[in-house]
């Protein structure tokens, strides 16, 4: 049977990922399922090759037009790998089938390791979730998909659709105008190496020291980030830069949208240097300020559409692609790697048929930072926090341990590097 034949412009959020990605700068992402059993390995590779052709958001390569990049049909047969020792390390299409995604696996582990722009969390998630629903049924398992499994419900066409244009509104345009962060400064691992922490804690209990403040968890984390850079960066208060800690938002629920591809927005909370010496409470106080100011219907369509308005200058989309390559790099560099001190993303609670909870054990998910990258899911009871940095001063981390200690939060600490657990606990 002919395959079909299809291509896509990459959406707007992921249009500048390709120019700037390098082994330093990865912008790779990172899903993972635990199992109660080790990983049938021949299994999985024909559970990914069952559900790719359904995901056609994920069935692509890119190739390179005359004035853009662009997202072209991949039939090619899918092949996992092992877990190597670095996390969402930089990997090369070419050698990967041209897919912008990977799946390894590592003794009882399954992950999705992808590329931004592909798509964003929420929609890696609903990729992971149908391969292992998949393959837990290739196991021999009778799973109900209780409507929750993409890869089991026929394709929406708006699944593919890219959400920031359709959502563009050329008369609510917001300037993009935005100071220079302060930036965390240390001495960092060879070989890109990521030293991860992770914190694991009760979710009822996270949830009722935040409520205690008022607050939601994200806001909580979130306050308790700044708090522990402000502690412990001595030279904050010194300089003028202020620490803006970006976190990204899921658009889906807020403009009715079921795209797999990316569809998040960053908001962000901002301390200046003359705000050091803030309380935690005060800190708590200001975050909850920012997010109900930036979380308006009305601020997200103004910032959405200031975002497509630059692709729509016609200069722009006359020039040849290997200019407007440049210009990525150079924009990046002016508005991307010097406006953020650190990124912190939850996912929330991470949602699966209740048929699939006997056999998955664990759900966890890490982005890679180039100075300090934050995330965090929740899975049944489980919080896990995760903590990845290039950086060999552990500081910040250990402040937010005593600062969880503090509010009297039990936790549990993981860590990729031994000598960690001395440095944390």
């Amino acid at each position: 049977m002919r395959k079909r034949r299809y291509w896509f412009k990459i959406d707007n959020a992921g249009k500048v990922f390709p120019s700037i990605t390098n082994p330093e700068r990865t912008n790779v992402f990172r899903f993972s399922m635990s199992l109660y059993k080790e990983v049938n390995v021949e299994l999985l590779e024909q559970a990914v090759n069952l559900v790719i052709p359904r995901f056609e958001a994920f069935a692509v390569k890119i190739k390179t037009g005359i004035f853009w990049q662009y997202f072209d049909s991949n039939h090619a047969y899918f092949k996992v790998e092992k877990e190597p020792a670095v996390i969402t390390q930089y990997f090369h299409p070419s050698k990967n089938q041209h897919y912008l995604f990977k799946v390894y696996y590592f003794n009882n582990r399954i992950t999705l390791e992808t590329f931004h722009a592909l798509t964003d969390g929420s929609g890696a998630y609903q990729f992971l979730l149908s391969i292992v629903y998949e393959y837990l049924t290739l196991l021999g398992h009778e799973l109900d998909p209780e409507g929750m499994i993409l890869g089991r419900r026929p394709i929406q066409p708006k699944e593919n659709e890219d959400a920031f244009v359709s959502n563009y509104d050329k008369n609510s345009i917001k300037k993009m105008r935005e100071e220079h962060a302060f930036h965390l400064k240390n001495e960092t691992y060879r070989y890109q190496f990521s030293h991860l922490f992770s914190l694991k804690f009760s979710v009822n209990e996270m949830k009722q020291v935040a409520k205690s403040y008022d607050a939601t968890i994200t806001q909580y984390i979130a306050s308790v980030i700044v708090y522990a850079m402000m502690q412990e960066s001595l030279h904050f208060a010194q300089q003028k830069k202020p620490i803006k800690l970006f976190i990204p938002i899921n658009l889906r629920p807020y403009f009715d949208a079921v795209t797999l591809r990316n569809f998040s927005m960053y908001l962000k909370t901002v301390f200046h240097p003359n705000q050091s010496k803030l309380s935690f409470d005060d800190i708590i106080s200001i975050t909850k300020t920012q997010f109900k100011e930036q979380l308006t219907k009305e601020q997200l369509v103004s910032r959405l559409s200031g975002y497509v308005s630059l692709e729509k200058v016609w200069i722009l989309r006359m020039m040849p692609f290997f200019i407007k390559n440049i210009a990525f790099k150079i924009g990046y560099d002016m508005l991307g790697t010097k406006i953020n001190t650190a990124s912190f993303s939850n996912l929330g609670q991470a949602k699966c048929p209740q048929s699939m909870l006997p056999y998955v054990s664990d759900i966890n998910f890490i982005i890679g930072g180039f100075g300090l990258g934050i995330s965090s899911i929740s899975y049944q009871d489980t919080l896990q926090l995760n903590l990845a940095t290039r950086l060999k001063d552990h500081s910040i981390m250990k402040k937010m341990v005593d600062i969880f200690h503090l509010h009297n939060l039990k936790m549990r600490v993981i860590s990729n590097y031994e000598e960690a657990y001395d440095v944390l606990l």
